[in-house]
């Protein structure tokens, strides 16, 4: 099959417009959709259904941007990286990623760095910002994605952010639609984290802003553990929904957003002065973190904002 129409069906399913598409890619539309009928015929399923707004995916169509996307990603980074002197790289790297954000970003950016690095060997550890900053003062962690610290001894730059909503279980009356206050959620059975930062920290200030006492039964730095109480109707809590998809798409979990005020976490990527990697290596992680991230941004996996597209180096952060 034709690896460009499977590129053109993917920017058209990002897009919700064929016309829109066209203009990203540089083509005529009138091409694009010629494109887009020919996969259609060839696989023998309708991909999108034409609404007056653009086009919106077809169950067919949603498996198979599911079953592709990924695949044809790491082939096009192979086929840009094959020469590069960095393909040839042997050697160890090592990476920190904050638990909420590890089912989302994981596998791809581990795909990622595979396809760009085949003969560099991956060390992923998954923790609380505090843990994973204590690790790269260690020397145990290379690069980190982690919360603002106030240390200097980390070099620090903001990539994206997403707002933390409210997690019940599903038998609570928790709806998208119907924002929580709050001074509301405050008086719910809330298990909150350990960790003062990150998330703690959003916390910690919604509540001094709007003078009210958090009071939690259950304070814990265990993501698997939160969603644990949360599944067994025990606790609310305070999460990106980043952290909970899977469990809000088989219906075990339920949220609302937050309000008056909305809290936000802010993720960045961070190393310290001691970081022992060669400048490129180190600026192509970062690079492929950003793009990573950005993508799974740009298609709705991950409900964040991205805030910045320029490539991170520690050498000039």
């Amino acid at each position: 099959m034709d690896t460009h129409r499977l590129k053109y069906f993917l920017r058209v399913a990002e897009e919700g417009s064929i016309s829109q598409a066209a203009k990203v890619l540089g083509i005529a539309q009138p091409a694009l959709s010629r494109q887009v009928q020919l996969l259609e015929e060839d696989l023998g399923v309708a991909l999108f259904r034409r609404t007056r707004r653009g086009v919106e995916i077809t169950e067919a169509g949603e498996r198979l941007r599911s079953a592709t996307a990924a695949p044809l990603r790491q082939l096009e980074l192979a086929v840009q990286h094959v020469g590069s002197p960095l393909a040839r790289l042997e050697r160890g790297i090592r990476l920190g990623i904050p638990e909420s954000a590890a089912g989302v970003l994981a596998a791809p950016l581990i795909g990622g760095l595979q396809t760009v690095f085949p003969r560099v060997n991956l060390s992923v550890a998954v923790g609380s910002t505090d843990v994973l900053v204590e690790a790269m003062l260690k020397g145990a962690v290379d690069v980190a994605l982690i919360n603002p610290v106030p240390d200097d001894r980390v070099f620090y730059r903001g990539l994206l952010s997403e707002e933390l909503v409210v997690m019940g279980g599903p038998h609570t009356d928790l709806d998208p639609s119907r924002e929580v206050a709050f001074a509301e959620f405050v008086e719910m059975p809330l298990v909150i984290p350990r960790s003062p930062t990150g998330i703690g920290h959003a916390l910690e200030n919604a509540a001094l802003r709007t003078k009210v006492t958090i009071q939690y039964h259950t304070a814990t730095d265990s993501l698997q553990v939160t969603k644990s109480l949360i599944e067994a109707g025990l606790a609310y809590a305070a999460l990106p929904l980043s952290a909970c998809v899977r469990e809000v798409d088989d219906d075990r979990i339920r949220y609302a957003p937050l309000s008056g005020p909305a809290l936000t976490q802010h993720l960045g990527v961070a190393a310290t002065a001691q970081l022992d990697l060669p400048r490129e290596f180190t600026a192509k992680v970062g690079e492929t973190l950003r793009g990573e991230t950005s993508r799974l941004i740009e298609s709705g996996r991950w409900p964040a904002r991205l805030l910045t597209r320029e490539p991170w180096d520690p050498n000039t952060a």
